[in-house]
């Protein structure tokens, strides 16, 4: 059985489209704990555990910034259901196999199959977030840049946009007991030794669904700020907060946002490429 797991925080407009899309995608439970949102989230989630059985929700019950640590009680909390594999994704991810998610897992032998992400880039008309704003996304970045582990270093030199970093590869994992989920889902220790890399799957990603999202980016580094946590955890939450203090929100959306299919940045006019399937697969998902 495969099961999602997901830790939320201030997600009111997209929850449920991302929650119905998993479902659709083969997902068989999800476990999912809201982590001390202060909009409608919470009241979402409650619905639509009402609604749906196979939705489980909590509150995390603890408002600090223990990701990995909560995630992986998720995880165990899935095995005590009988899940033998194991999805993490955030609210901003959407998962996607051809033929299905569940359907694709069952057939692996593997311990851990690691999955590439797609970074979708938004309208740059998307100020506020809404349910439909995902639909807007229908562009892509043309080309992947350089390496993830030095993505913090050349977005800040302005070498390219943030929308346009390369993310390390995110992991479907088969549920062990000994399991341990990384910070941002990224990486797992536990795990049994067999690993498969899928390219034919993916995790779609709109890492910035309206301008307003830096706000809430820069809600988020106070709070890693406040966990004592290093400097590079988070660190696209910590410059984000830089930014709006700066006063630089319209130039940092420009760079980040796509017009005529391109981003406006330091570099110029970058084009991007259309791709729609973000938006075909959520089209059913979105009220």
């Amino acid at each position: 059985m495969l099961v999602g797991i997901s830790l939320v925080r201030n997600e009111e407009d997209l929850v449920e489209t991302t929650l119905r899309h998993h479902l659709r995608q083969g997902v068989e439970q999800i476990f999912i704990a809201d982590n001390g949102s202060t909009d409608a989230t919470a009241r979402v989630l409650a619905k639509l555990a009402r609604q749906d059985r196979r939705i489980h929700w909590t509150r995390s019950g603890d408002v600090g910034f223990r990701q990995a640590e909560l995630v992986t009680e998720l995880a165990r909390e899935a095995m005590k259901l009988g899940a033998n594999w194991i999805l993490p994704f955030d609210a901003d991810e959407f998962w996607w196999a051809p033929g299905g998610l569940g359907a694709r897992v069952r057939d692996s032998n593997a311990d851990l199959i690691s999955v590439p992400i797609v970074n979708f880039v938004q309208h740059r008309r998307q100020v506020r977030r809404e349910a439909r704003a995902v639909l807007s996304a229908v562009y892509r970045n043309a080309a992947k840049l350089g390496d993830f582990r030095k993505a913090r270093f050349s977005v800040e030199a302005g070498e390219y946009a943030y929308v346009e970093a390369p993310y390390q590869r995110k992991n479907i994992l088969r549920a062990v007991v000994a399991m341990r989920i990384g910070p941002g889902n990224h990486t797992a220790k536990g795990v049994g030794p067999k690993r498969s890399r899928r390219d034919s799957f993916a995790c779609f990603h709109l890492p910035l669904r309206a301008k307003e999202i830096f706000l809430e980016k820069a809600e988020q580094s106070e709070r890693l700020q406040a966990a004592g946590l290093p400097s590079w955890h988070g660190w696209q939450s910590h410059r984000f907060a830089r930014i709006v203090k700066e006063g630089r929100m319209d130039e940092e959306w420009a760079a980040n946002s796509e017009l005529d299919g391109c981003l406006d940045g330091a570099r110029g006019k970058v084009p991007l490429v259309p791709d729609h399937r973000l938006r075909e697969l959520l089209l059913g998902c979105v009220d």
